[in-house]
């Protein structure tokens, strides 16, 4: 209990320090395409515009449900896809805390060890990224340890914990569940020689069983209920494609010829520079089989996932698989014997994987990279634009928008509440009849990226450029203009 109560202030230093990264991180155009579809999704699902089936059916579900529920709770213009994610690090790093203490360290030790992991660039990355990566963080995080538990044990708990965090791995993110089949191949090698010998199949049986069992059910839920099922949350083969060019631009002709051998030999390389007091400790206790192998099931299981997710196209771009690297470092500084009487090196170790992380997401992930540069040149960007859109939009309802295709307008007006997006009635009527009646319409420049695949744009060619008879524009930007109804006034067809 004291232990518990000693992480109480670095619980809430970490929480209180990541609302204010993510705060700068929405300033300068730095969090994720995911996380703006999160934050406006969820905000449309606790405005009640989203079916209740779309609502079970949403992937991830974990992280979807969770940010959902507290945009009900907070009011309007509350960051809630932030909240989680602050409150998913302040978790990891207590509980990094507590298994440091419980390893050995002292208290001034573990409170540094601590912060060099939560302050590991992967893992501030991820919290940028939002809750879908965080929530896939903590979960790592417990996979890891029960990796060791379980080759300590191999009892009934410890095959529960496993089978339960590889269970939440696959509703916390896609490349959870990239992670969690991934790890099939390896887990025999996790348990116990004992038991391995009796039956190896029946044992990794009993650690998916919940895993399969739960994904069958979703689907299931996913075919019933109306919606996308696992495609509501984002549009991973387009994130896949942003990656791929823009590893090409930064590398130019893969090593190999073949995109996902290349990028497993990155992530293996962003496993090693990241966490190098991981393979320094394996290295010391190489012996010691039970010491080494979950590490090694861990590290496998990364790398593997990484050449799924490329391989197949329908998981997203790999990179918040990096995050492997502090969780395998956390893991192994607090469960190899030991490591707390080498504090000096692992503190040192630790330094060095602050460093090899940078370069390890410049490595993974050039997409945020190319959006750091952009924010350090104060470059403007549509998503900005969007977002100052739907801040021009607060103070006015039956703001008529393709929000589908802007999640970013959600973001800037703090709530769905007052936007006609595509599940609504006038959107579809407008659609459907070629004319608009809605007081606002907001449409970006059909010239522009966003304004390409802008539905509104496709059945009104000429909205932006020319508006509508009774409509007059009150706010512009470089791609948004917010147009309004004169009073008295009705609109025509395009």
């Amino acid at each position: 209990m004291s232990r518990a109560l000693a992480a109480a202030p670095l619980s809430s230093f970490a929480f209180v320090a990541m609302l204010v990264l993510a705060e700068i991180a929405v300033r300068s155009g730095l969090i994720t395409d995911d996380t703006v579809r999160l934050w406006a999704g969820a905000s449309t699902a606790a405005d009640g515009a989203i079916s209740i089936g779309r609502i079970v059916a949403g992937y991830p579900t974990l992280p979807f449900l969770t940010t959902t529920f507290l945009a009900w709770l907070a009011p309007a213009g509350t960051p809630a896809p932030a909240l989680v994610a602050a409150g998913l690090f302040a978790f990891v790093a207590a509980f990094c805390l507590h298994s440091f203490r419980n390893a050995g360290f002292s208290q001034a030790a573990a409170v540094a060890v601590t912060l060099l992991i939560a302050l590991h660039p992967a893992l501030l990355r991820a919290v940028i990224a939002g809750p879908a990566d965080m929530f896939l963080a903590a979960f790592l995080l417990l996979l890891s340890l029960g990796l060791y538990d379980l080759r300590a044990r191999s009892g009934t708990s410890e095959v529960m914990a496993v089978g339960l965090a590889l269970m939440v791995l696959a509703f916390s993110h896609p490349l959870g569940a990239a992670f969690a089949f991934a790890a099939i191949p390896f887990l025999a090698f996790a348990v116990r020689p004992t038991l391995v010998a009796d039956s190896a199949f029946n044992v990794v049986i009993a650690l998916v069983f919940p895993t399969l069992f739960t994904v069958a059910a979703f689907c299931y839920v996913s075919w019933v209920f109306p919606g996308d099922g696992w495609s509501f949350f984002a549009a991973p083969t387009e994130s896949l494609s942003l990656w791929t060019a823009a590893m090409a631009r930064l590398f130019g002709n893969a090593a190999s010829g073949m995109l996902a051998v290349d990028a497993s030999m990155a992530m293996a390389a962003a496993l090693v520079l990241g966490a190098p007091v991981a393979v320094a400790m394996l290295v010391i206790v190489r012996h010691r089989r039970p010491l080494v192998l979950p590490a090694a099931v861990f590290a496998a299981a990364a790398v593997t996932a990484t050449a799924i997710s490329v391989a197949t196209g329908f998981l997203g771009d790999p990179t918040a698989i990096v995050i492997a690297a502090p969780i395998l470092a956390a893991t192994v500084a607090a469960r190899i014997p030991g490591a707390s009487d080498r504090t000096a090196l692992v503190v040192t170790l630790l330094m060095l994987g602050w460093l090899g992380g940078l370069f390890s997401l410049a490595l993974v992930d050039p997409i945020t990279v190319g959006r750091l540069h952009a924010a350090l040149d104060r470059e403007g960007s549509e998503r900005q634009d969007a977002v100052a859109a739907g801040g021009a939009s607060l103070g006015h309802d039956g703001v008529l928008v393709d929000t589908d295709n802007a999640p970013a307008v959600v973001l800037g007006r703090g709530r769905a509440r007052g936007l006609l997006g595509p599940q609504s009635e006038p959107f579809a009527l407008a659609i459907l009849f070629s004319r608009i009646e809605t007081p606002l319409i907001a449409v970006p420049d059909p010239q522009s990226v966003t304004g390409k695949n802008d539905r509104l744009n496709r059945a009104f060619p000429s909205l932006f450029r020319d508006g509508l008879p009774g409509y007059q524009v009150i706010y512009q930007n470089n791609t948004w203009h917010l147009l309004s109804r004169s009073p008295g006034l009705s609109a025509s067809n395009k």
